[in-house]
């Protein structure tokens, strides 16, 4: 088959090729021209004369891009060069089947010179941190990061632009010093409980080291005294408690001392009217007593018993108390230490709840001292501008400045700090 193409054709073709992938160069910085192409890259490829084959397309994950008449090309970590080099020896073997306009078909041998190969779309940038709208960007040649920042929204700090910064500035201030002194009295109370259940206490942070705060050194003084004074009540109270339980024990010994002497007394009566009343019994049975004298010997021997079996009673309800009394002593201690317990953890869970205050509150200090800084000062806190680069890269991370440039697949992280540091929190 005759070639339709004639050598004008040819050459004119060839010379749109080299003018086109001139323009596509153009304007491209040395080290840029050096970028390997790496998955979600966009790749345009034409033909000039052929509108029909141009198409653009995706890099896989595998690191290939579909190409028309031909298998899929890896394209992953080569240059653009590298990939138009590399489509163009592909395509140039291949033979196109053309439609005339009037019906006809023509056979037309692609020319090397007549492929364009481009990036169209670059893998995006990504910003997180102190930015409006983190996430992926669009990336464009010679991007910097102040650039990037720009497309998210910018600095996070300025959408807060809306309250006055100077009067929120001084009521978190208020509240910050508010959260800090309840702070500090729930860690006297928590210093106060721990000494209330281990008088003999060693060892640990004293009251002063655990009421560190940023505070007045004379409200301070005064969270302290009142924390010492307490304990002293609180363990005075637990000894007059205490001395008030020993001292039931101590008079019911006394009370059982009392009675063992009276029992042995009114044991030693019981046996001499019991003897009396025998003998008694003896002679009223001869006829030598008197009725009478035996009705009254028998009487003293039954109150004899009677007050024995009292005395008896009286000791056994004495001892009785005295194992109560000697019981109550034991549990006091126990039943101080369940609540002396009881309330240090529900301390603990106050003092965790105005932690989780205080840093809330710090933090937006943090932030209403950026933005009193940024409009006392007509501009932003600088930034400490992280770039991580991809491993296609090179990988590696770097501190940057606004100006410096960034490259498709760059991740930037940008965190904004306040001039003003908070007080570090006691544990």
């Amino acid at each position: 088959m005759k070639h339709p193409l004639t050598h004008r054709t040819a050459a004119r073709m060839g010379r749109v090729a080299v003018l086109a992938g001139g323009l596509a160069l153009w304007g491209v910085a040395p080290a840029f021209a050096e970028y390997a192409v790496q998955s979600g890259d966009v790749i345009e490829i034409s033909v000039a004369g052929l509108p029909d084959l141009k198409q653009r397309s995706t890099v896989g994950l595998a690191g290939e891009i579909a190409v028309p008449m031909i298998a899929p090309v890896r394209v992953a970590g080569l240059s653009l060069p590298e990939v138009q080099k590399k489509i163009k020896a592909e395509l140039s073997q291949k033979l196109y089947q053309q439609h005339a306009s009037d019906g006809r078909e023509a056979v037309t041998a692609i020319s090397p010179e007549a492929v364009m190969v481009s990036i169209v779309e670059y893998r995006p940038v990504y910003l997180s941190g102190d930015v409006t709208k983190p996430g992926a960007q669009t990336y464009r040649p010679g991007m910097t990061v102040r650039q990037a920042v720009a497309l998210a929204g910018g600095y996070e700090i300025m959408r807060f632009r809306m309250n006055n910064p100077f009067l929120e500035s001084a009521d978190l201030r208020t509240e910050y010093q508010t959260l800090w002194m309840q702070f500090v009295k729930q860690q006297a109370t928590i210093w106060r409980l721990q000494n209330e259940m281990d008088p003999s206490r060693k060892g640990g942070p004293s009251l002063e080291q655990m009421t560190q705060a940023p505070l007045p050194e004379a409200e301070l003084a005064r969270v302290r005294d009142i924390a010492k004074q307490e304990l002293a009540l609180r363990q005075g109270q637990n000894d007059a408690e205490r001395g008030h339980l020993q001292k039931a024990v101590t008079l019911a010994s006394s009370q059982i001392d009392l009675l063992k002497s009276r029992q042995g007394k009114d044991n030693e009566n019981v046996q001499v009217d019991s003897a009396d009343y025998e003998k008694l019994k003896e002679f009223s049975s001869r006829g030598n007593v008197p009725m009478t004298r035996l009705s009254e010997a028998r009487r003293l021997y039954l109150f004899s018993a009677t007050q024995s079996l009292q005395t008896e009673v009286q000791l056994t309800t004495t001892l009785r108390e005295k194992e109560e009394a000697e019981r109550k002593v034991g549990r006091f201690w126990e039943d101080r230490r369940k609540e002396i317990l009881s309330q240090l953890a529900e301390s603990n869970v106050e003092l965790n709840r105005i932690r989780s205050r205080l840093q809330a509150v710090g933090e937006k200090i943090t932030y209403t001292g950026m933005i009193r800084s940024q409009l006392t000062r007509g501009g932003a806190s600088n930034p400490v501008i992280k770039v991580y680069r991809a491993a296609s890269g090179g990988g590696g991370e770097s501190v940057v400045d606004e100006d410096a440039e960034i490259f498709p697949g760059d991740t930037v992280e940008v965190a904004l700090h306040t001039e003003t540091p908070l007080a570090k929190l006691q544990d």
